[in-house]
């Protein structure tokens, strides 16, 4: 009776059979050096013992060498190698000769091509071999209060790689360590759900050594400089103040601070365009800092503009080409690698997702985009959180996952019916109503199915909202990204159906679109709702200008159905939801300049076409002219309260302003007669309106 055989390979780690990954079985195991702790195991690993060669005669493995030598010295073809052993008369003795031979001369092939596109790109990635073409930069550290009453308590200048300091360098200030640490903290609780393109530990590392380097005087790059920077802005932007913070103690105080670390960024982003080539982290940085203007500023041309920086920094990068390259085919890289690579998929889809998404959206940008699918060579992300980016193997125990990635995925699907949107829908009008309104219908479904498709923790119908309570408690930012989702899918579909909302009573079946446009409108503002706020809930939504901006976009849908769509059944519902809207508006300035902006434009509209939300006044003028303050609060809230438009001081940028004088001549031609809802007029005015701020 045989004895029974023992366990030759040696057993996992302790962390690894707790956690059920899959071990590599040395001490310590890759699973443990990733994440930094002791790798312990109840039997100590042994060596494997080597397996047994297949067994081959001696004068067999030489000659097989000799042919394979003599292939790839001749660089022959596979066919060439076949007629040469039939010519001989020798049958080869192992079937995938020709595959080990084949593999060894395209290996020979691709050293060559790399050598040539090497010599090709001389030129095309160094740095400039001009003169500098900006000033230095001096970087120093100050406490929060010094930056917001800009009184440096101590200066540090560090010359920016092949710089000397002088007296014209710009002085870029950092918080100190503390401070930083700080929002760092705040980031990764509060905004690195909503923007996945770094690694936090990587990031949590380079913090403490930058500022090393910072302190020892020395020089520090400007990619990692910008990434900081910008970090630190978004951070602030979203920080919770506190009587006995370090960071801010008001609301002002943190948006002050958004401003000046934003400020440096951005000096930082402007020498290093000018001096260096870029990098993976001015990508980032330009991520960032978009994000920070759209919320500072909405949807503006500023923001826009850093998103293209982005992407063309990646196109020269090669991102688009990450996975198709050759050389980034590896058999065994390292953590390192793996995380470098991991990171670059998420900053290129994030860019793409975006570019595809702003086609869609009204502005200068709407019906194009800049990245063709066709071009790209990127494996999407993979729906992991940081610490597990080395993992081999998902955990499948959640699917889906109430995690940041879950989102940026659905981001990704979303932006790929955007793109077919754009592609599809022309923006000219006269187009528009010539193709078939069954195209329209399809890509209606299109959506909807995605809004039906989401993870139930980002929908927003009642069931799935009960079931998410549950996790909320513990994944806190999941109604803001419900809240994101929501707000790019529907008003998405809006600007679908926009154009023949106006058009319904030319042709019953438009009456579709009609409920499309508003059933989305009302999508939208309900969600805006849902976001829970710190002091009150439009203490924290009116801050994120993208969703004001969407909100805004929202209710010109339903000003659109009160001014074109008369005596339906549902006006007074719709002039209801609007009223509330615009009560938000009025709530909400305070905090950002971009609610007066919309509620200037859209309560002149209103009374221009002489709609009254409620009690109207008894007499207003009538000419074209554009309203006082309190004339547009009677038609906002129709004799009640009235709307206190806010007088800004300096140092919020106020404007002024009221209605365009655009606006104003149009109106004058409208009020004379009634409008011609087959002109191209009103589809212009209305996209105007819903870009305005822009």
């Amino acid at each position: 009776m045989h004895r029974r055989r023992g366990r030759q390979d040696p057993v996992s780690c302790q962390l690894c059979r707790i956690k059920k990954l899959k071990c590599n079985r040395v001490q310590p195991c890759s699973n443990c050096t990733a994440r930094g702790i002791d790798c312990s195991f109840l039997v100590p690993p042994q060596r494997q013992t080597a397996t047994t060669p297949p067994s081959h005669s001696i004068p067999e493995l030489l000659g097989r060498i000799e042919r394979l030598q003599s292939m790839v010295s001749r660089q022959a073809p596979v066919e060439s190698i076949s007629s040469e052993v039939v010519s001989n008369g020798r049958h080869p003795t192992q079937p995938n000769l020709a595959s080990a031979a084949n593999d060894a001369v395209l290996d020979h092939h691709r050293a060559w091509e790399r050598e040539s596109e090497s010599l090709e790109n001389i030129g095309t990635r160094e740095d400039s071999l001009l003169p500098c073409l900006s000033s230095g930069l001096a970087f120093r550290t100050n406490s929060t209060s010094e930056i917001l009453h800009s009184q440096p308590s101590f200066q540090i200048p560090i010359p920016a790689p092949n710089t000397s300091p002088t007296n014209n360098d710009t002085i870029v200030v950092f918080p100190d360590y503390r401070v930083a640490i700080q929002l760092f903290d705040n980031y990764e609780s509060r905004v690195n759900h909503m923007c996945r393109i770094l690694h936090t530990p990587t990031v949590r590392s380079l913090i403490k050594a930058f500022y090393l380097r910072l302190k020892q005087r020395q020089p520090v790059p400007l990619g990692q400089a910008a990434l900081l920077l910008s970090l630190f802005a978004l951070s602030a932007f979203f920080y919770h103040p506190s009587v006995d913070s370090e960071v801010a103690t008001t609301g002002q105080e943190a948006v002050s601070l958004s401003k000046a670390l934003s400020k440096g960024a951005l000096d930082v982003l402007d020498h290093a365009r000018r001096s260096t080539s870029g990098t993976l982290e001015d990508i980032q940085a330009y991520i960032l800092m978009s994000f920070v203007t759209f919320h500072l500023d909405g949807f503006s041309a500023r923001g826009r503009i850093l998103s293209t920086m982005a992407i063309s920094i990646a196109r020269d990068l090669r991102l688009h080409r990450l996975d198709a390259d050759d050389q980034a085919k590896e058999t065994e890289p390292s953590i390192r690698v793996l995380i470098d690579r991991e990171i670059k998929r998420r900053v290129f889809w994030h860019i793409t997702t975006s570019d595809w998404l702003y086609a869609t959206i009204s502005g200068p940008q709407e019906g194009m985009y800049f990245i063709h699918p066709n071009h790209i060579g990127v494996n999407l992300p993979r729906d992991c959180l940081d610490d597990d980016v080395v993992m081999g193997e998902d955990d499948d125990s959640i699917n889906p996952r109430p995690n940041g990635v879950t989102f940026f995925l659905e981001r990704v699907r979303l932006a790929h019916l955007c793109r077919e949107m754009a592609d599809i829908v022309p923006l000219e009008t006269a187009k528009l109503m010539g193709m078939q309104y069954e195209s329209i219908i399809a890509l209606d479904k299109k959506l909807e199915a995605f809004i039906s498709s989401l993870p139930f923790f980002l929908s927003l119908d009642t069931d799935s909202r009960t079931r998410s309570k549950r996790l909320e408690t513990i994944y806190p930012h999941i109604p803001v990204m419900r809240c994101a989702i929501t707000h790019a899918a529907h008003s998405r579909r809006c600007k679908l159906h926009q154009k023949f909302l106006l058009r319904q009573s030319l042709d019953p079946r438009y009456a579709y679109s009609r409920r499309a446009c508003l059933e989305s409108a009302r999508a939208v503002i309900r969600a805006y709702e849902e976001i829970p706020g710190h002091e009150s809930p439009t203490y924290a939504t009116a801050r994120m200008g993208m969703a004001i901006h969407y909100m805004h976009l929202a209710v010109v849908v339903m000003v659109m159905d009160l001014c074109f769509n008369r005596d339906q059944a549902d006006e007074s519902e719709i002039k209801a939801d609007v009223r509330t809207v615009l009560k938000k508006f009025q709530d909400s300035r305070g905090v950002s300049l971009l609610p007066d902006r919309f509620l200037r434009s859209l309560c002149d509209i209103l009374k221009k076409h002489g709609v009254y939300l409620g009690v109207p006044q008894t007499s207003t003028a009538d000419d074209g002219s554009s309203m006082t303050y309190e004339t547009r609060a009677a038609y906002v809230n129709g004799g009640g309260d009235q709307v206190q438009f806010a007088q800004y001081d300096a140092n919020l940028h106020v404007s002024g302003d009221v209605a365009d004088p655009s606006f104003d001549e149009f109106w004058q031609f409208v009020v004379q007669g009634e409008p011609n809802l087959d002109s191209t007029p009103w589809d212009n005015m209305f996209s105007a309106l819903d870009s305005r701020p822009l």
